[in-house]
């Protein structure tokens, strides 16, 4: 009976060996995400630069960079299937088509699949970039800059030249700005705008929900402003060449002095 005992015993031990084995298995298994860098560079010799983002779940970062070369760095992560990669190049409209997608990605419930994406310029390119959805980032650009998102953040800082963003839904913040202009709406969201230099023109709107913040060096503007509610302490002067415009109808709409 012992005897019996005793194997019964080392049979359940090492049921309880193998079944921890295979949970500890799957464990590290779904730790070990597949991942994917990959980077390039294309000779540029254009004064501007298109990046249309397509399909899948894609975040796109753009910067300066060296003269004479578009740089694009790639990162892709997936949980089943391998991301399927559109990367177009077309020289003569110098645009740039991304995508990223997988088999089901598109499903609430669907399997990982990402792609980040950073694109560097050279510094005084102008740049436009269109994205269905998902973080959009530019930055230390001279040059124009023009981003439009269906929905999904848009964070831009130490920008040097006018400043266009449209946005569905989604917060935008937009720091350090340096440009005489600034025009930034979203459907719904927060907007936020900070000047390192006095603005000749800004436009910062929420269409819907949400609340605006713009912030300026300490000089008169001419303020247009519409909001549920509102704090400015900036000097309000009708007479100023600079205009300020900020709406948040079920909002807050915030202009103070900083920066400068």
């Amino acid at each position: 009976m012992r005897a019996l005992w005793l194997a019964a015993g080392a049979v359940l031990t090492v049921v309880a060996l193998v079944a921890s084995t295979t949970v500890l298995w799957h464990g590290f298994a779904r730790a070990r995400t597949p991942r994917d860098d990959t980077t390039r560079s294309i000779p540029f010799a254009h004064e501007q630069v298109r990046i249309i983002v397509g399909k899948g779940d894609v975040s796109l970062s753009i910067t300066s960079g060296r003269a004479g070369e578009l740089w694009i760095g790639r990162s892709l992560r997936w949980s089943r299937d391998r991301p399927t990669v559109t990367e177009d190049w077309d020289e003569r409209t110098a645009t740039l088509r991304l995508e990223a997608v997988c088999p089901g990605s598109d499903q609430s419930a669907g399997p990982l699949c990402h792609a980040d994406y950073a694109v560097s310029v050279p510094p005084e390119t102008d740049v436009e970039a269109n994205m269905s959805h998902g973080p959009l980032f530019a930055s230390d650009l001279f040059g124009s800059v023009r981003l439009t998102s269906v929905s999904g953040i848009v964070h831009v800082m130490d920008l040097a030249g006018p400043l266009r963003v449209r946005t569905g839904t989604g917060d935008v913040l937009a720091e350090r700005l340096a440009g005489g202009e600034a025009d930034v709406e979203t459907g719904s969201g927060v907007v936020q705008v900070s000047f390192m230099e006095p603005p000749d023109t800004v436009r910062a709107v929420v269409r819907t929900r949400g609340d605006v913040t713009v912030r300026t060096p300490a000089v008169a503007y001419d303020v247009d402003l519409e909001a549920a509610r509102s704090r400015v302490d900036v000097e309000r002067d009708e007479r100023s060449t600079r205009k300020i415009t900020a709406r948040a109808p079920r909002g807050t709409v915030s202009l103070s002095t900083c920066c400068g």
